[in-house]
């Protein structure tokens, strides 16, 4: 039966049940009371009078609702529309990860939990192959944190065309930061400096979850800097200065990704155990898995409605060769991939 006929059925079935339940009254009543004629007549007007003023009322209170209903769907249109266009500027923001130049290669990927989110990551040429990266986490989540992205976007690369030393690039980005948002939102982020000839990554951070460099000098985690950026009011940070070797990688992660493998093989576990089992992979291939298990992963034990961004940056190390064609095609080609998973 279709929703239009079973509710004339259930209409005609309401209506037959009230009139016998009505007479029944009605005759129970007649019989205690023994009213007159005019007061039986009376009541019966006041009766139909009454059932009118219900219809009536019900009739335009569900024009009301309707109309109300129709009101809300188009805003709620409208936001969804502006959300949309919101999460595509969001997504240009974005850049293309470096060229593969010297040994080094690159490979990002980010999906956030919703439309839009406060994750956030930056390459920028400071000089011939020197490269400033930024991974950074907004706090707060939806439109406000995505707000804030140009903002921190803009300063960022502002601070790091007029300096190569990420701990003076995050003190004056926090400067920024806390005059324009007095501490609230905040951010968490890692400033690394990648300087390609020396081979050394000089890096801070702030307040967010370390980054790892592991290879054949073993484990390094990236830990020092400072408070978050923005959060405090002349905040100052540390930073350290690391020698890469040939067979490194590393991996900068927002905090979506070790939450969501919380109580699950560590990060740099899985790193040692992958390059042990497949031997030096590419950038790319080991930012798909980072990020293939992160999405996987159920996040806080306890918590059922857990969600937050996830953003990986990898970066590995080879020998300072000319790349093949071949080799250049296969990463190009894992590239894809990452953008496929960040984006579903």
């Amino acid at each position: 039966m279709n929703p239009g006929r079973r509710a004339l059925a259930e209409s005609v079935g309401a209506a037959v049940c009230g009139y016998i339940v009505a007479a029944i009254l009605e005759a129970t009543l007649i019989r205690w009371v023994r009213p007159t004629e005019w007061e039986l007549a009376w009541v019966s007007d006041a009766a139909l009078a009454v059932a009118l003023g219900i219809a009536v009322y019900i009739w335009r209170h569900l024009l009301t609702t309707r109309r109300e209903l129709q009101e809300r769907e188009r805003a709620e249109l409208v936001l969804q529309t502006q959300l949309s266009i919101a999460a595509e500027i969001q997504r240009r923001l974005l850049p293309a990860v470096p060229p593969t130049d010297n040994g080094f290669e690159w490979a990002a990927a980010l999906k956030s939990a919703g439309k839009i989110g406060g994750d956030f990551y930056d390459f920028v040429e400071i000089a011939p192959r020197v490269w400033i990266v930024l991974v950074a986490d907004v706090s707060g989540k939806g439109i406000p944190a995505a707000m804030a992205l140009g903002s921190l976007r803009s300063a960022f690369r502002a601070l790091g065309r007029q300096s190569s030393d990420p701990a003076r690039i995050v003190t004056q980005l926090s400067t920024v930061l806390y005059e324009e948002w007095h501490g609230s939102p905040y951010v968490t982020c890692l400033v690394g400096t990648f300087d390609l000839t020396a081979r050394t990554l000089t890096y801070t951070n702030a307040g967010h979850p370390p980054g790892i460099v592991a290879g054949r000098g073993g484990i390094r985690h990236l830990n020092r800097g400072g408070p978050p950026a923005g959060l405090l009011p002349d905040a100052e940070f540390d930073q350290e200065r690391l020698q890469l070797l040939v067979g490194d990688a590393c991996l900068l992660v927002t905090d979506g990704v070790t939450e969501a493998l919380e109580g699950d093989t560590p990060l740099e576990r899985d790193l040692e155990a992958s390059r042990e089992r497949h031997g030096a992979r590419s950038a790319a291939e080991l930012c798909q898995a980072v990020m293939a298990r992160a999405l996987k992963g159920p996040g806080p034990p306890g918590d059922l409605y857990w969600d937050d961004d996830r953003t990986v940056v990898v970066v590995t190390v080879g020998n300072s060769h000319t790349v093949d064609a071949g080799a250049m095609g296969s990463q190009a080609g894992a590239e894809r991939e990452i953008l496929e998973v960040g984006a579903a």
